[in-house]
Order: C-alpha cells, then sequence, then structure tokens
C-alpha cells in the first residue's frame, strides 16, 4: 500500500508536506499541493481512513436521520432532492453520508448511542418523528444538528418559505374570482403543514374573508390516500361547494383531483386546485397541477453548509429557523 512517506520520497518533500497537501491546508502553495496530489493519484495513494481521523480529529461520517413517521419515503421528489443536493456538496468536502439506525447488527441503541458508536461529526434530520423518545436526547447532546422542514426540534433548521408559498396560492386563486377556498391541511404533526395552516387563515383574514372551519380539513399523511379521504370528508361537512382548494401537498392535491372527479365535478371548471411541492409528476397529470415549487437544491446545499460550518466551528448552534427559502408559484391547468 502506498503511504504517504513513498509519496514524500518521490516529490523530494517532508511527508509533514504531502499531509497538508492531502488535507488542503492552506499553509502550503497551490502550486506544491497540486504537484503531490498528481503524484498521490499517479501511484495509487488511497488514505488511511484511521491516520486521516487521527490527523483531523473527525471521522468524516455525516449521518442522516429519515423517519417514516409521516409515510413520506426517499423516493418523494422533494426530500429526495434535497437529500441529494446535501449530499452532493458534502462528499465535495471528503464526507461520508450513512443513515442513523437504532441498532448495530442485533444491538438496540439509541439514535444518541449510534452516533457515538460509529463516531458520526454531524447529523441531518430531513424527517423525524417529533415525539420519538429518543429525539430529545440526540438533539441535547452537543453533536452538530441541522434539520430541513421542521421547525418543532430545538435545532438550526432551514425551510421553505411557506408564508411566502401560501400567500402567492391563495392570491392567485382570488385573483381568478375564487371565493370560497377550502384547505387540505397536511398532517399537523408538521411544522410545515402548521404554517401553511396559519398561512391560508392569515391570508384570508387580511381579506376580509371570514374564516370557515367546514372548508378546512387535515389530511392525515402527505399522500395520494390520504388526499382523497380529506377530499371526501371536506365535501361531506362544507355547507357550500368551495370553488378552490389549496392543499397541503402536491400527493394530497392530486388525491383531492381524483375524488373530485368520481364525485363528477371537473378540475378546474368546477373546482380549482393548487399543490405544494411541485413533484416531477405535478407536469404530467390530467390536468397539470398548479403547484407551489419548493428549491430542495437550495434547501439541501444551505443545510450542508452551515452543517459543515458547525462541524468546523465557524458558526453557532443557535436553535431555530436560520433560513427560510422562497419559493415559486408554477400556474399549470388545474386553476382556472
Amino acid at each position: 500500500m502506498v503511504t504517504i512517506y513513498d509519496i514524500a520520497k518521490k516529490v523530494g518533500c517532508a511527508s509533514s508536506t504531502v499531509s497538508k497537501a492531502l488535507n488542503n491546508s492552506k499553509e502550503i502553495s497551490a502550486k506544491r499541493k497540486e504537484e503531490i496530489l498528481a503524484v498521490a493519484k499517479e501511484m495509487g495513494y488511497v488514505p488511511n481512513s484511521s491516520a486521516r481521523r487521527l490527523a483531523t480529529k473527525n471521522s468524516w461520517s455525516i449521518g442522516v436521520l429519515f423517519s417514516e413517521d409521516l409515510n413520506i419515503g426517499l423516493e418523494h421528489h422533494f426530500f429526495g432532492g434535497v437529500l441529494q443536493a446535501f449530499k452532493t456538496y458534502v462528499e465535495a468536502l471528503g464526507y461520508e453520508v450513512t443513515f442513523v439506525s437504532k441498532k448495530v447488527g442485533s444491538q438496540p441503541l439509541t439514535y444518541l448511542e449510534w452516533c457515538k458508536y460509529k463516531n458520526i461529526d454531524g447529523v441531518l434530520i430531513l424527517t423525524v418523528d417529533v415525539n420519538d423518545e429518543n429525539l430529545n436526547e440526540l438533539t441535547q447532546s452537543g453533536i452538530p444538528i441541522v434539520t430541513v422542514d421542521n421547525g418543532l426540534i430545538n435545532v438550526p433548521t432551514i425551510i421553505s418559505d411557506n408564508y411566502q408559498g401560501t400567500r402567492m396560492a391563495l392570491e392567485y386563486l382570488m385573483l381568478k374570482g375564487a371565493k370560497k377556498i377550502a384547505h387540505i391541511a397536511g398532517p399537523l404533526r408538521s411544522y410545515a403543514s402548521t404554517e401553511r395552516l396559519k398561512g391560508y387563515k392569515n391570508v384570508l383574514s387580511n381579506a376580509d374573508i371570514p374564516i370557515d372551519e367546514k372548508l378546512i380539513v387535515e389530511a392525515h399523511n402527505f399522500d395520494f390516500n390520504s388526499g382523497k379521504k380529506a377530499l371526501e370528508e371536506l365535501i361531506s361537512q362544507a355547507e357550500d361547494m368551495p370553488d378552490a382548494i389549496y392543499a397541503a401537498s402536491d400527493d394530497i392535491a392530486l388525491g383531492a383531483i381524483v375524488g373530485l372527479k368520481e364525485m363528477g365535478y371537473k378540475v378546474p371548471e368546477d373546482v380549482s386546485v393548487i399543490g405544494f411541492d411541485n413533484i416531477e409528476l405535478t407536469r404530467y397529470t390530467s390536468p397539470s397541477l398548479t403547484t407551489v415549487s419548493q428549491n430542495k437544491v437550495t434547501i439541501g446545499t444551505e443545510a450542508a453548509k452551515h452543517l459543515i460550518a458547525i462541524i468546523n466551528k465557524e458558526s453557532t448552534t443557535d436553535p431555530g429557523i436560520i433560513k427560510r427559502v422562497p419559493v415559486e408559484l408554477i400556474i399549470r391547468e388545474s386553476t382556472k
């Protein structure tokens, strides 16, 4: 196996200089670094992980905590896109990404025990059950943590601007003449869902439109079937048929559209529908879905930048929402 001493001998420099070059130190010139890296590649050098950890005091490993509590799989366009952007950024810096688990082999562990066992440098919480008894232990441990789309836990959070997106959706519906706008909220154990519901009520109040609680229902999960069931509940309890529906996610919106069609209503002729996320499928459905687009690449990249900054002690770990990422209204066929 090629070592830094072999590289140093071939280049004609000290092994410490080779080590600095391999660790991207600013203490040596760019030209010297380039020369050493070229020789290392030519010789087939592969860094020893144990030596690297000793030299940098990092494991160069980041954990991702992904809970299925909200029935959102990694194939979901939004969360999958966020994770991909995050992974791309940290891997370019030399980190590996691994999923946090509750066991090693057959040995059950808490989240914190698993992170300590793996010597994780930091954690990205992608989705999580906020009532999980192991969560508080992890967030209070001092391990660098960042989360996305969730302001319910006491860690730095990157999130879409849910208020901006809700305002854009409702103002567009009102501009097109909608007077009775219903809201199918996402599961209210989700922070994003609660923000979108609050935004819905604020926008209507500011427009001097009375809040009709019978035009508000909660979908129990962020999925198609939950959206369809919520639509059925909405129609059964509403005194008058709404002329527009603002759904908290695209999957919920698509379920609502199918439910409306099965009841004999046309979209958008009878009812306009707007979703939230801009998943890939929405441009191909019939009708194609008007939706609020989240910038998953920016969210994932910003989460990665902030987590790395915390790991390197270049940023504080102040809890709360540290960045709201702007959204965009995508107008398609499901609205008049």
